[in-house]
């Protein structure tokens, strides 16, 4: 298994981080970059760093609510499909709240969003939603759009599926996460039948984590 671990930052690394990990999942925040920004990020980065491009809550909700159809998501996922162009992102996560229901119209809602969102190869798409979404009604809906469904890397199974999405969300009480998680999350993501694991950290130490993870894979730690 391929593991591809990596940080979630609001604007490309640094030479530090570009030393150590060869990907991070943007999530820039308002106001949203214009092209001429976007095109200068992925111009810093080197050839083959992989980067993936986390969905500005504007792209998915409009002043409406959760995927409302009009102008207002129109140009959020207009925005988000020249960003992923231009940053060349290999992976675009949607991460939706709980402000996106079970229901029967929020579901019709999300398979007109993501029917409407390019597919490009090299690309994929991810929908990690929180809330009250079970996870095998998560990998059941993402299978009905043909996008990767998400799961939390600690507590959810691993979705029997090719390439899968993982993330690490360090609140509430769980501020960090210990070499001993680290190990078990690794574990159980060599177990799954997963080719490819993309893993984002979001934590007060997400660097030092996503290195430790990728050194753990490696055999380095």
């Amino acid at each position: 298994m391929q593991l591809v671990a990596g940080a979630l930052l609001e604007r490309p690394p640094g030479p530090k981080y570009l030393a150590e990990l060869g990907f991070a999942e943007l999530s820039p925040p308002e106001p949203l970059p214009k092209a001429a920004t976007r095109a200068r990020w992925r111009q810093k980065l080197p050839e083959g760093f992989v980067l993936g491009l986390r969905a500005p809550p504007s792209c998915w909700r409009s002043p409406e609510g959760a995927l409302r159809p009009g102008p207002a998501l129109d140009a959020g996922i207009r925005w988000l499909e020249e960003a992923s162009d231009a940053l060349e992102a290999s992976i675009v996560v949607v991460s939706t709240d709980a402000s996106l229901t079970t229901g029967a119209r929020d579901r019709e809602r999300l398979r007109e969003y993501f029917g409407r969102m390019t597919r490009k190869e090299g690309r994929s798409i991810v929908w990690r939603p929180s809330g009250l979404w079970e996870p095998e009604a998560v990998q059941s809906m993402a299978d009905s759009m043909s996008v990767i469904g998400g799961f939390d890397a600690v507590d959810d199974p691993v979705p029997d599926r090719e390439v899968v999405y993982a993330s690490m969300l360090a609140e509430g009480l769980r501020r960090s996460f210990s070499h001993a998680q680290l190990l078990e999350v690794l574990d159980k993501l060599q177990r799954s039948s997963a080719s490819r694991a993309f893993v984002t950290v979001e934590s007060a130490q997400s660097f030092r984590e996503a290195k430790l993870l990728e050194a753990l894979s490696e055999g380095r730690e």
